[in-house]
């Protein structure tokens, strides 16, 4: 064999030999520098609520162009039973070789509690007889037994028939909130159900010329009345004279910030913010909460049909869904229906109209122009005594008149 050939052998073993070695450090190089990788199906942070669930969208995984993904184990920490950020870990192992991802799972609670009204959402009772709401009760995925956190409001008044609502609420600690209603039907005629019973009301005061010689015959008679007062601005002397009222006994009532009825009754807003301004004054004031309302010119008015039409069917509603009771009258002295009234007429009105079969809520004015007012009520509380009637000041629960609503 020739020096030439020998030569083209060696280089051709030598070029063979190079590119083996060189296969053999990139596969070693390919080996050092590639690791599996995990691909999460969705998205790398998911929310989901407790009512649907936690489903598991799994991973893929691959060595370089190997699918690997019956390799990936999977661990969850997600309780999808409970509010709160969970992470689930994917890892994988190959060749030695492992690599891992997390997805970060958000469980929110966007169910409401569940409200049973117990005895159901229908109840009827009769006039005159005594109701306890049955109540109900309430549960929350997240939070249990929320019965306790229950707010309802509305009332029943057992002396005038008619559907009323009672609306219960809840609101879990997530903002979820739940409402019910229940309605109470009360039927019936309770007028002689309370018999012999008085109730003096006053509209329009307090006034510093008038309400306090109202008050110093209450004292002297020892008869409680209810007075249905409006704005008295910051004076410190009506201020002064509503007190003594609830000292002696007697009760204040809303009649309004205004009594002007162009304000009032142009929207169930305006009315409420009217009532709820005085209200808030009189806790202010007096560390007194009202319970009870009257309407300027009562729920009968035809007045507001200029300013709201079916004002007063909605207001009538309202106020009771509102807590508030209302009363009407079903005396009237007639000194509405002028300044300083001859003494005499008042008499002979309310003694007229007064029954002893029934309650008589009689209604009266103690505005500065009621001079004769306070003038006729000895005499009136004297004749009422003698025939046998009973005062009383209004209170929750106590006879109210409601009239017909014409608007």
């Amino acid at each position: 064999m020739s020096k030439g050939k020998k030569k083209t052998i060696k280089f051709k073993l030598l070029i063979t030999l190079l590119i083996f070695a060189l296969l053999g450090g990139g596969a070693f190089a390919f080996y050092m520098y590639t690791t599996p990788q995990i691909t999460l199906e969705g998205s790398k942070e998911v929310t989901v609520t407790m009512k649907d669930g936690y489903r598991e969208p799994g991973a893929s995984a691959s060595f370089s162009f190997h699918d690997i993904s019956d390799h990936i184990k999977i661990s969850s920490e997600v309780n999808d039973k409970k509010v709160g950020t969970y992470k689930v870990t994917y890892s994988v192992e190959y060749l030695e070789k492992t690599a891992t991802a997390t997805r970060t799972v958000n469980v929110i609670d966007k169910e409401p509690p569940e409200i049973t009204l117990i005895d159901g959402d229908h109840i009827t009772v009769q006039t005159a007889s005594s109701f306890e709401d049955p109540g109900v009760t309430a549960v929350d995925d997240s939070d249990g037994d929320v019965t306790d956190k229950v707010e309802s409001k509305g009332l029943v008044d057992l002396f005038n028939k008619g559907d009323y609502e009672i609306d219960y609420k809840v609101t879990d600690s997530y903002g979820n909130e739940a409402s019910a209603v229940r309605t109470v039907t009360v039927k019936g005629d309770p007028a002689r159900e309370v018999k012999g019973v008085i109730y003096l009301t006053f509209d329009d005061g307090p006034s510093t010329t008038v309400t306090p010689k109202i008050l110093k015959t209450l004292e002297k008679y020892d008869v409680p009345a209810t007075f249905f007062v409006i704005d008295y601005g910051s004076d410190p002397e009506k201020i002064s004279i509503m007190k003594r009222a609830l000292k002696d006994g007697c009760t204040i009532g809303l009649h309004g910030y205004s009594h002007d009825y162009s304000k009032i009754y142009t929207s169930t807003d305006d009315f409420m913010n009217n009532i709820t301004t005085l209200h808030e004054k009189l806790k202010t004031d007096l560390d007194y909460d009202p319970f009870i309302l009257r309407f300027p010119g009562g729920s009968s008015n035809t007045v507001s049909k200029d300013y709201c039409k079916g004002i007063m069917g909605q207001l009538t509603k309202l106020v009771q869904k509102e807590n508030y009771y209302y009363s009407d009258w079903n005396v009237d002295s007639t000194d509405a229906s002028g300044n300083n009234v001859p003494v005499k007429k008042l008499i002979e009105s309310v003694e007229k109209n007064c029954d002893k079969d029934g309650y008589n809520i009689i209604l009266m004015h103690d505005s500065d122009a009621k001079g004769t007012t306070a003038k006729a009520l000895p005499k009136i509380i004297e004749w009422a005594q003698e025939e046998g009637y009973v005062f009383k000041a209004m209170t929750p629960g106590s006879p109210t008149v409601h009239h017909r609503v014409n608007n």
